[in-house]
């Protein structure tokens, strides 16, 4: 029997299947659109209608809390919640679709595109480049004197 028993395991256990919704998420939110398996955009639909929701119903700091846990980025959950707010200010539910592309060569498997209803554009982030680490110079006090071994020495030993 199959009661009490939801959603997709996608071959994988529970903690890569939380960082798997989680990284689908925050892709869907920078890109606005992702292209994914069917059985993901499906697995990950009612998660991002349900943030998608509580963005626009909730208070401010709660819906900024709950789009957190799943973009981890505080730039980012700022312009989320203010472009979701500006475009879907009259819907409370229905934010996604699903659009099939193509069929995978390899597997098979369905390609669908994971898009918004209604047309939404995320101004990505902008991106944080790291900076490059100079190499420090080396200070005459730092170096510690190093024997200089004659050449007379080296050729005893040899010897």
């Amino acid at each position: 029997m199959n009661h009490r028993k939801f959603g997709k395991k996608l071959g994988r256990n529970h903690n890569q299947r939380k960082a798997l919704f989680r990284s689908q998420v925050r892709s869907f939110f920078t890109y606005g659109s992702i292209n994914t398996t069917e059985t993901k955009a499906k697995a990950v639909s009612p998660i991002i209608e349900r943030l998608c929701h509580t963005i626009l119903t909730k208070p401010e700091l709660t819906a900024a809390r709950e789009l957190y846990r799943h973009l981890q980025n505080r730039t980012q959950v700022g312009q989320v919640m203010k472009v979701l707010k500006e475009s879907h200010a009259d819907q409370s539910s229905n934010f996604t679709k699903i659009i099939r592309i193509k069929r995978r060569i390899g597997d098979d498997a369905l390609v669908v595109k994971l898009t918004f209803i209604k047309p939404t554009s995320f101004v990505l982030p902008p991106s944080v480049e790291a900076e490059k680490v100079k190499p420090k110079e080396i200070k005459k006090t730092q170096v510690k004197s190093v024997k200089k071994v004659s050449k007379t020495t080296k050729t005893k030993e040899k010897k």
